[in-house]
């Protein structure tokens, strides 16, 4: 039953909804009440609670005897921030004699390493760039740190822990210099582009900074000092995004070099104004997509960040002018950035109040430069920049793979070591695993034959055999008959070493077959020993690696150079081998001409794009036009109504 005191109880009104506490309002209404409470205004405007933070907030500057602004001596340097590490192989490795090792990671992925002796007060160093998907770091580490038998593995692991590769493979091919400081520098920046927003006072809304058409002598004043004014028609520099041919995105703009850098300056006033549109989505189109941007202010008025919507805006250097247009012209400078954007210099001096002049043009360029790398490291643009570094390094893995491969003569395998066991890294497997890729066990049984006859099959066969015989002399005559796929097939010369055990079985071996399946034959090595005893074959379990490395030192041949070969399995063998080879050969040109129809594909549909993007501006244009003339020949009618109606 429900009580009395439950019936009285009000109910919330749908057509009054709860207003939200003065921090979470919207930030038009916050500066709003702001500009009620009356000057001074401070330049920058945030919520307690909001997702910036604010540096230069003190500007009061004292007055001298005269009344005139003592301002304080400014001691910063105006040093550009960037990523050091990404020149070190340029500075340290280039052109000096040094090693480049690369190999795949369980848990961090692909990685490449450079290893550079260095001799420094007499003490033997490495300098060492280790290059992860996590970032790039570079060291140079004494040589008494590495034990007393250093590997690359083991110097990728003093500069990150998390490493559990156990060996790394050499970059054999020259040339290789150019792709690794490609990579290293391709996060060096050399043109930048800044958003350039005009605020008159009393301006609350991102519609009214867009809004306006044209800009004061103080902006102007302002912009000469920061940069050149050039037309855009026929510029031949860092465009930024703007046009340069058909005047669609205004006529003239600023740009500047500095410090062997391109600086192009998106002026809103200077950017087409679009008639009966209060967005003007083409200005904020490009002003939008900038990470760093300039508010200039030509009073006293305040600034919120969230009053611009962007998804790419992370930081703005607010100026704002005293006395413009005269001999004493002043400018106050805040900073706002988002809190996952890091500090970057120059730091503004107490009070942030500067003097026109190339003084305070070398500190705006620097600051707003740093301002953009600092972005870089915020959320939203360090996982961009992951993804992309990811991809870099792992192109660079396969191509250093692919150079170093072809140049040692073998033919590259598609397949990711990871796919592979680890024994299979070993030169001899991989090229067993690289060439003999049409060796199946299709081949019809040979459990009923006598012993020497698995070498037919054309499997790689390990055998152990007592010290030389006549019966080697066989095997030596056959290289003649191979002469042709020698050069291809250099891993198949015999290899021996002295035997340690002269009672060792010679029927015993040990067979290496490949996998021919459809979805493995390049990514597993199929093992299979065989001992031989009596009349068959039984199982062992020897891996065929174990064999290589023990302490017998079997002898190594091949099947090709086995005893008492047959000369027409020999030649068949051959025979199979380069037809394999040529039907890769035509696999690889096919997947060439493949990749070449899809970038001429991709070159076409860019050139549509941009066509398609050229007649829907002009059309834009054009709906501008009859948009005006629709308003003239209205106020025409309009006119000519009145006059009738006076007649």
């Amino acid at each position: 039953m429900v009580s009395k005191r439950q019936k009285n109880v009000p109910k919330p009104s749908k057509e009054d909804p709860p207003k939200p506490p003065p921090d979470k309002r919207c930030p038009s209404e916050m500066l709003q009440q702001a500009l009620r409470r009356g000057p001074p205004y401070p330049m920058v405007l945030t919520r307690p609670d909001d997702e910036y933070w604010v540096d230069g907030t003190e500007h009061d500057t004292p007055l001298d005897a005269r009344g005139e602004p003592v301002l304080p001596a400014h001691s910063w340097k105006p040093k550009i921030e960037c990523d050091e590490t990404a020149k070190c192989y340029r500075r340290h490795f280039l052109g000096k004699e040094h090693m480049n090792w690369y190999g795949e990671d369980e848990l961090l992925g692909p990685l490449v390493l450079s290893i550079k002796p260095e001799q420094i007060s007499s003490q033997e160093h490495l300098r060492l760039i280790l290059r992860l998907r996590s970032g790039t770091c570079h060291e140079l580490v004494p040589c008494s740190c590495l034990g007393d038998a250093p590997t690359p593995a083991r110097m990728a692991k003093l500069l990150n822990d998390e490493l559990t590769v156990e060996r790394l493979e050499p970059v054999l091919a020259p040339g290789t210099s150019s792709l690794l400081l490609a990579y290293d520098e391709h996060v060096l920046v050399n043109h930048f582009k800044f958003g350039v927003i005009y605020q008159r006072h009393g301006q609350t809304r991102e519609e009214e900074l867009f809004g306006n058409r044209s800009h004061s002598q103080a902006m102007d004043e302002f912009l000469e000092m920061l940069g050149r004014r050039i037309p855009l028609k026929d510029h031949k520099g860092y465009r930024g995004g703007l046009d340069t041919q058909h005047g669609q995105t205004g006529e003239e703009t600023v740009y500047d070099t500095f410090k062997d850098r391109e600086v192009m300056l998106h002026v809103s006033t200077l950017l087409p104004y679009t008639e009966n549109d209060p967005q003007q989505l083409q200005r904020k189109r490009h002003i939008g997509n900038d990470i760093v941007a300039i508010v200039f202010q030509e009073a006293n008025t305040p600034f919120a960040p969230e009053m611009i919507a962007s998804h790419f805006l992370h930081a703005y250097i607010v100026v704002q002018v005293i006395d413009p247009c005269t001999s004493n012209t002043r400018y106050k400078v805040s900073v706002v950035a988002r809190n996952d954007v890091p500090f970057f210099g120059p730091t503004l001096p107490s009070p942030a109040v500067f003097r026109k002049g190339p003084e305070l043009r070398e500190f705006l360029l620097t600051k707003l430069i740093n301002a953009e790398n600092a972005c870089y490291k915020a959320e939203k643009f360090a996982k961009l920049e992951m993804r992309t570094r990811t991809s870099l390094l792992a192109n660079l893995v396969d191509e250093v793979r692919l150079r170093s491969l072809q140049f040692c003569g073998l033919q590259p395998a598609p397949a990711s070591g990871a796919d592979l066991p680890r024994e299979s890294s070993s030169g001899l497997l991989s090229t067993v695993r690289k060439a003999l890729t049409s060796r199946s066990k299709s081949q019809p049984d040979d459990r009923r034959r006598p012993p020497p006859s698995p070498a037919a099959d054309g499997g790689l066969v390990f055998r152990a055999h007592k010290p030389l015989t006549k019966r080697t002399s066989s095997g030596a005559s056959n290289k003649d008959t191979l002469s042709s796929v020698s050069s291809q097939q250099s891993s198949y010369r015999t290899c021996s070493s002295a035997s340690s055990s002269p009672d060792a079985t010679p029927h015993r071996t040990q067979r290496i077959t490949m996998s021919e399946s459809d979805d493995s034959s390049l990514n597993s090595v199929d093992l299979e020993p065989a001992g031989y005893h009596g009349n068959g074959y039984h199982d062992d379990s020897d891996t065929g690696m174990e064999s290589m490395g023990s302490a017998e030192n079997k002898r190594l041949s091949c099947s090709f150079c086995a005893e008492e070969p047959s000369d027409a399995a020999a030649a068949a063998a051959a025979s199979d081998m380069v037809k394999q080879m040529e039907r890769l050969r035509a696999e690889v040109s096919a997947l060439k001409n493949d990749k070449l129809d899809l970038l001429r594909q991709n070159v076409t549909c860019q050139r549509d794009i941009k066509k398609l993007k050229a007649n829907e501006m002009k059309l834009q244009q054009d709906m501008t036009s009859a948009s005006r003339e629709i308003a003239r020949l209205r106020a025409l009618v309009k006119d000519f109504g009145t006059e009738l109606s006076a007649v």
